[in-house]
């Protein structure tokens, strides 16, 4: 099946474009310590970024290896997407994703071959597949991958390959990893903001 679509969309990966992080008694505690002091949005704030920039990173070697999306590329394509929710039982529930774009199919493997024609491959253990109907060109000060809608010269539309939330997603381990390092991450981190808290953020003890 082709990685090429043409329809400009945003995607998430999670369910609901969210990984949840379990309530532990443990984990409860720590951040109704934290807001007992004031600082529990502050803390699981920073613990959530930690966490999902760690998850980001963990990504980034498995789905570069896979895909021909360069490593600063998949960077700067993939959002993070934080809570942090007060439930009416009193718990405190955090969760963190990732979202993203489809991405222009020039950021891929795409070249002009000696006919003109454009040749693209965005997996890297795929077949490069020559695009018959599409051509490159700059349109609105952007250098686009377009093929035509019609037999007319306009309306062309852009054509992209997945977003990464559909990269992580596509892949089990992958996506497995990732939760399970920025999991790991935000429960440090969260322990880390405690001890932050009861010696005073700026390092000595109140």
């Amino acid at each position: 099946m082709s990685e090429i679509g043409s329809v400009f969309s945003e995607h998430s990966y999670g369910e609901h474009g969210m990984i949840e992080v379990i309530a532990e008694d443990d984990l409860q505690y720590a951040i109704g310590f934290l807001d007992s002091v004031g600082k529990a949005r502050q803390a699981v704030g920073s613990a959530l970024a930690r966490a999902a920039a760690s998850g980001k990173t963990a990504a980034k070697k498995p789905i570069t290896e896979e895909y021909t999306l360069s490593a600063s590329e998949f960077l700067a394509q993939t959002k993070h997407i934080n809570h942090f929710i007060r439930l009416s039982s009193g718990e405190i529930q955090v969760s963190f994703g990732f979202r993203g774009y489809v991405i222009p199919l020039t950021k891929f493997d795409t070249r002009i071959d000696g006919s003109g024609r454009v040749v693209t491959r965005v997996k890297r253990t795929g077949t490069a597949e020559t695009l018959n109907h599409a051509f490159a060109a700059r349109m609105g000060g952007h250098y686009g991958i377009y093929e035509r809608i019609g037999a007319d010269r306009f309306p062309v539309r852009q054509l992209y390959g997945p977003s990464t939330p559909q990269m992580i997603g596509a892949d089990e381990a992958v996506s497995d990893a990732i939760e399970n390092k920025a999991i790991e991450t935000f429960k440090k981190r969260i322990d880390h903001e405690i001890v932050r808290s009861f010696y005073g953020w700026g390092g000595n003890r109140k």
